[in-house]
């Protein structure tokens, strides 16, 4: 009986291929969790991006069916909260509620917003903690 060892590149794409198959069944599952705890609450958790972008933190969510005089977006020194109604012809009469913790600190007063084309757009500056001390 001949044993056969299989290539180093079969054993990798195996590999792959196996990190890929479980990689998409814990995004099935997320996806199944958001939509039960939304079913619970009645309300629409909004895809959401936050970034850093040298002295800024910037904050998008995509809220179609929402108008500006309707969100009540408040922030704190280190998060954001967003609620607004939503209509839609598919989800019906419901709301987006929304609460991300920031990774840094901000300055609250700073904070600009707009909503434009179904995004909210939030821009703050980061709080400063420390100086930069030159030494001589």
């Amino acid at each position: 009986m001949s044993y056969r060892r299989k290539p180093l590149w079969r054993i990798l794409l195996d590999e792959f291929r196996r990190i890929e198959e479980e990689m998409s069944r814990i995004e099935d599952e997320f996806i199944r969790r958001v939509k039960e705890a939304e079913g619970m609450r009645g309300c629409i958790t909004p895809l959401h991006n936050l970034y850093e972008s040298g002295d800024e933190i910037i904050f998008t969510a995509d809220m179609p069916g929402s108008s500006k005089e309707e969100i009540d977006l408040r922030v704190g020194e280190n998060y954001i909260r967003v609620e607004a109604p939503c209509r839609s012809p598919i989800r019906g009469e419901r709301k987006y509620l929304l609460h991300v913790e920031l990774p840094v600190e901000i300055d609250p007063t700073s904070v600009r917003a707009r909503y434009k084309d179904g995004v909210l757009e939030v821009v703050a500056r980061k709080r400063l903690r420390g100086f930069r001390i030159r030494v001589e």
